[in-house]
């Protein structure tokens, strides 16, 4: 087996490649620390961020609630965790309380929210302070989106929604009321024949799209002649005739059974 022995320069050659790469493996290392470092700050920044904006945010639910009469402060808490991750590894992990609060009144939440404004031009929103946003039963989406400031208003809002549905309640047990007292009196009118309740619809093509279609409560009642009449009902008890539908008869001969018909004149 042949040696190869080294010269002195060879070998020192050898040793300071050696102390170049330990030297580029540590800077490597304090580099990756460095930025792992950097990325732990950021994602604290983060959290220091949320956990200060959610105080403002409780802070004003509270300043509102004094506005709003009777309302209850609800505090609601998420425990969290905010993971750092660094190629691929989580790094280190940040808990917190994710706290934020709402109001309630009468059955209805009141979020508290902050209103930004964006400009035409710019993706960057300004801050216009807190508003109060209503959700609830009546509310719709457009409602629920504007903000207020004033308690006040939000209260009126509430109730006249309460008082909306509540007529609104009232005038669907009046028409429920309407309609099976107005079938009672159908069968017992006409007894032979087969009396339904059930929904109509009639079409006004000179309404806009979203408005054509008006439905109703009607009452369908068959002869036993096969003769169809179709009743509108009102909450009132009134009942008007929609439609009348004959059965399939030649036309000539159907002329001259009309044309036997005595009507009574009023």
């Amino acid at each position: 087996m042949n040696t190869i022995e080294l010269t002195p320069a060879e070998l020192d050659l050898i040793q300071v490649k050696r102390q170049q790469e330990e030297l580029a493996a540590k800077e490597a290392e304090a580099k990756k620390q460095l930025a792992i470092e950097n990325e732990i700050k950021r994602a604290q920044a983060q959290v220091d961020g949320y956990v200060k904006k959610n105080a403002e945010q409780v802070k004003a639910t509270a300043e509102f609630a004094a506005l709003v009469p009777n309302s209850v402060v609800v505090v609601d808490t998420r425990s969290l965790v905010h993971n750092t991750n660094y190629a691929g590894k989580v790094v280190n992990a940040i808990k917190y309380a994710d706290t934020t609060s709402h109001l309630t009144l009468n059955g209805y939440t009141i979020q508290v929210k902050e209103h930004i404004v964006y400009g035409k031009w710019s993706y960057r929103g300004s801050s216009k302070g807190y508003k109060m946003y209503v959700s609830g039963p009546g509310i719709d989406y457009k409602t629920s989106q504007r903000g207020y400031k004033n308690g006040k208003k939000v209260v009126e809002l509430i109730e006249e929604t309460i008082e909306q549905r509540q007529a609104q309640e009232l005038y669907k047990n009046k028409q429920k009321n309407a309609v099976e007292t107005a079938v009672a009196n159908l069968m017992e009118q006409f007894p032979t024949a087969k009396v339904e309740s059930g929904r109509g619809c009639r079409i006004n093509p000179y309404a806009s799209a979203s408005n054509r279609y008006t439905e109703y409560d009607k009452i369908d009642v068959t002869l036993e002649n096969g003769v169809q009449i179709e009743y509108q009902v009102y909450a009132s008890g009134e009942l008007t005739r929609m439609k009348v539908a004959f059965p399939n008869t030649d036309a000539m001969e159907f002329i001259a059974q009309m044309n036997n018909l005595e009507f009574t004149k009023k």
